[in-house]
């Protein structure tokens, strides 16, 4: 679903273009010269071929530059064999113009690599950063070591499910990997405590999802997984916390999240139990439909092939 939503976008931006350099073009063509106010716009419409070339360096950068700057370079050549000007300056102009489109397309074409390139490599640093904080934390609590990063590789085979596009996936895999950030705030003697938590203990655990949205959300770019971080422990039916939220009114990324957590806690070991089989762990996920968990998940986590979560 993801890839034919990538593949339609695509489809209708070569079409945009497509429409728009035709248009121009056959403006151009018919547009009589011999009247200064029509002669006018029809300079106006030789300045608009430099518009396609952008349009295309922006969309599908340098390659898609070079062929729409090719084919605006044959269709205005065209135009101007049929009506050559008598006047040197306008030949030397419409040579001019001719050899701008190129250094137009090219420039714009290697400029938006470029920054693809720099925003590529700025998303990559941010996440490298966040694995290290996260590495950190899982580390702290001895057995729980790539939860975090396996969880978000379970919630982001979800999301395929449902056609995220990368953005969004993004998102929910920032959610997911930051999910325990608020245990920064639990004191050790609680996080680490072997036994079981007293009531006044086990409030303090729970305050985790909120002291982890109010780190997160601090950061611009994480904002939107930040709601991610406050309602991952929340239940479709209400009875999760910190907020109570059931149903829809639990963002779509944590319902897709609290799956994915219960089947690695369900299939990796702790302190307190042995790590139960994957057809255990879908028993009790089925279980949990429509209580703990968002139905719609449930049945997208089921058409997971076995093969595809064992190397998550």
């Amino acid at each position: 679903m993801h890839d034919f939503a990538m593949w339609t976008r695509g489809k209708m931006k070569i079409i945009v273009l497509i429409l728009f350099t035709v248009i121009i073009t056959f403006l151009h063509f018919i547009v009589p010269t011999e009247q200064h106010s029509f002669h006018i716009l029809h300079i106006i419409l030789r300045k608009l071929y430099f518009l396609p070339p952008v349009m295309a360096a922006v969309w599908f950068g340098m390659r898609g530059a070079m062929y729409v700057t090719l084919s605006i370079s044959i269709l205005f050549s065209f135009h101007a064999i049929m009506d050559w000007p008598e006047n040197y300056m306008e030949q030397a102009n419409q040579g001019g113009e001719l050899v701008s489109f190129w250094v137009m397309g090219l420039m714009a074409g290697r400029l938006f690599e470029r920054e693809r390139s720099l925003l590529g490599n700025l998303v990559q640093a941010n996440e490298e950063t966040l694995l290290g904080l996260v590495s950190a934390l899982d580390m702290k609590e001895h057995n729980t070591k790539l939860h975090s990063q396996r969880v978000r590789k379970y919630t982001l085979l979800l999301a395929d499910k449902f056609g995220f596009d990368d953005a969004r996936k993004r998102t929910i895999g920032f959610g997911a990997l930051l999910h325990d950030v608020g245990k920064i705030a639990v004191p050790d003697a609680i996080l680490l405590k072997p036994g079981k938590l007293t009531g006044e203990e086990k409030k303090i655990m729970r305050n985790h999802p909120s002291a982890g949205y109010s780190i997160v959300n601090r950061i611009e770019f994480l904002r939107e997984a930040a709601e991610i971080v406050h309602a991952h422990h929340e239940r479709y039916d209400g009875s999760g916390y910190p907020r109570g939220l059931k149903g829809e009114d639990i963002p779509f990324g944590a319902r897709l999240f609290a799956v994915a957590d219960v089947y690695d806690a369900l299939t990796s070991t702790r302190p307190y139990r042995t790590a139960v089989s994957h057809e255990e762990a879908i028993i009790e996920i089925k279980k949990e439909s429509c209580r703990h968990f968002d139905p719609k998940v449930v049945e997208a986590f089921l058409a997971i092939p076995r093969d595809e979560l064992n190397t998550a």
